[in-house]
């Protein structure tokens, strides 16, 4: 039997607030990219969720990237928060958010960006 003891969840909006306004982001190309990086060191399993998020009392569909790998496996691999945390800084200029979220275990990690557009 395989445990998978450590649980990560990313959270990546599909909507940016521009002038009191939600607007919807092309993220297709982005959201492959995300997925190669993880594949490329060696998270080749994982879950997309659609869900809806809400934040600052607005309310927007975002996909949530949920991977499961072992303590094992984490010792020898480049932790996925970091890949998240380099792609999303990278992406923010489309992207355009205030702050992103993932999840570790049963903590949420929200990190304030330097540059907004909002």
């Amino acid at each position: 039997m395989v445990e998978l003891d450590k649980k990560y969840v990313f959270h990546i909006p599909l909507y940016k607030y521009v002038d009191n306004e939600l607007i919807a982001l092309d993220m297709d190309d982005i959201i492959d990219e995300l997925i190669m990086q993880f594949s490329e060191k060696g998270y080749d399993s994982l879950y997309m969720s659609m869900v809806k998020g809400y934040y600052k009392t607005r309310c927007f569909d975002e996909i949530t990237i949920t991977l499961y790998v072992s303590s094992e496996f984490l010792e020898k691999h480049e932790f996925p928060e970091s890949i998240f945390k380099e792609w999303f800084r990278k992406n923010n200029e489309l992207l355009g958010q205030e702050e992103f979220a993932y999840e570790c275990g049963n903590k949420m990690h929200i990190e304030k960006l330097t540059h907004s557009q909002s």
